[in-house]
C-alpha cells in the first residue's frame, strides 16, 4: 500500500527538520562556552537574522539541503573521535539522497573533518574517498529515474482538477541543454549575483573579525573557502542561483563555528579590548542591516 504525504504532513516534517537544525546550532556554539557572551549571542543571531541561512531555508521549505546541513553538523557534536571518523567515512551515502551533494556538501564535511582532526591526512581520509567513487559509481548506473513523460503527464493530470502543461524537456533535456538553460537562467539575473555577493562578502567578512578579535591561527583561514569553488560548480548545473549563495553561506558559517569549537580552549577567556569595541559594533550594525530581509531566496521568486 502507497504512503500518502499531505502537504500539511510534508510542510510539518520539513519545520521540524528546521527546529532540529536550529536547536543543534544552539547547542554546539553554547559547548563552546565563550566566557564573553557576546560571541555566542551574535552567532545565535546570525543564524537567525541571515537572509541566507534559516531565513532561506524556512523561505524555500522543503529542500533536501538541509538533510546535508544536518549531517554536517554532527561531525560538531561532541561525539568520540572513532565516532567521527566512522561518520566522515559513511558522509558519502547523502549522494542517495541528492548527487547534487557531491559539490554541495562533501567538500564542507572534509573540512569539517579536516579541522577536527587537527589538520591531519590519514587512512580515514583513503576510505572517505573509496566510500565516495562508490556512492557516485552506484549513482550513476543504478540511480537513473527513467520517467515515460506521457505517463508522468497523464498521472499528474489524474491527481490535479484541471488541465496540467508540463514543457516535455523538463523529462527530456540532453545534459548540454540543462546546462546551457541553467547558465543562462543564473548568469542573467544581474540583481541575483548582487544580492549573493553582499551576503557572502558579509561572511567573509565576519569571519575576518572573528580571526582577527580572537587571535586565531591564521592557517585555518587557508581552508574556510575550499567548498567554494565546488559549489560554484552548481551555477552551471542548477537554475537556482540564490540557492546555491546560500549554501555557500552555511559552509562558511559551519565552518567558522568548527574552527571555534576546535579552538574553544584558547578562544574561551577572551575579554573585549578598546579595539576590539569598534569590531563588536560593527557586527551589531551588520544585525540591523539584515533584520528587515526575510529572505535571500531563490531564482523563482
Amino acid at each position: 500500500m502507497p504512503i500518502s504525504i499531505t502537504e500539511q504532513v510534508f510542510v510539518g516534517i520539513a519545520t521540524l527538520l528546521i527546529i532540529i537544525l536550529g536547536i543543534l546550532f544552539v547547542k554546539i556554539i553554547d559547548e563552546i562556552n565563550f566566557k564573553n557572551k557576546f560571541l555566542s549571542y551574535f552567532l545565535i543571531c546570525l543564524l537567525l537574522i541571515s537572509p541566507s541561512l534559516l531565513k532561506n531555508l524556512w523561505y524555500d521549505l522543503g529542500r533536501l539541503d538541509i538533510l546535508g546541513i544536518l549531517y554536517c553538523l554532527l561531525f560538531l557534536l561532541p561525539f568520540s573521535q572513532k565516532i567521527i571518523h566512522i561518520l566522515f567515512i559513511l558522509s558519502p551515502i547523502v549522494l542517495f539522497i541528492h548527487e547534487g551533494f557531491l559539490l554541495l556538501w562533501l567538500p564542507t564535511y572534509f573540512i569539517c573533518w579536516f579541522i577536527i582532526n587537527d589538520m591531519k591526512i590519514n587512512k580515514v581520509f583513503l576510505f572517505f574517498c573509496i566510500t565516495s567513487i562508490a556512492s557516485i559509481f552506484f549513482n550513476i548506473y543504478f540511480g537513473k529515474l527513467e520517467v515515460d513523460f506521457e505517463i508522468f503527464k497523464n498521472y499528474l493530470i489524474n491527481k490535479s482538477s484541471g488541465e496540467v502543461y508540463i514543457e516535455n524537456t523538463v523529462i527530456t533535456d540532453s545534459l548540454y541543454n540543462q546546462i546551457y538553460n541553467s547558465m543562462v537562467l543564473n548568469f542573467t539575473h544581474v540583481k541575483f549575483w548582487f544580492l549573493g555577493f553582499i551576503n557572502l562578502f558579509t561572511f567573509i567578512y565576519i569571519i575576518k573579525i572573528f580571526f582577527k578579535i580572537l587571535n586565531i591561527n591564521k592557517l585555518y583561514y587557508k581552508f574556510i573557502f575550499i567548498p567554494i569553488p565546488f559549489t560554484f560548480i552548481m551555477f552551471f548545473l542548477g537554475s537556482d542561483a540564490l540557492r546555491w549563495f546560500s549554501n555557500i553561506c552555511f559552509s562558511l558559517y559551519i565552518i567558522l563555528i568548527a574552527i571555534l569549537a576546535k579552538n574553544k580552549n584558547e578562544i574561551r577567556e577572551y575579554k573585549f579590548e578598546g579595539e576590539d569595541f569598534n569590531y563588536l559594533c560593527f557586527m551589531i550594525f551588520i544585525l540591523l542591516i539584515m533584520l528587515p530581509f526575510t529572505k535571500l531566496g531563490v531564482l523563482w521568486w
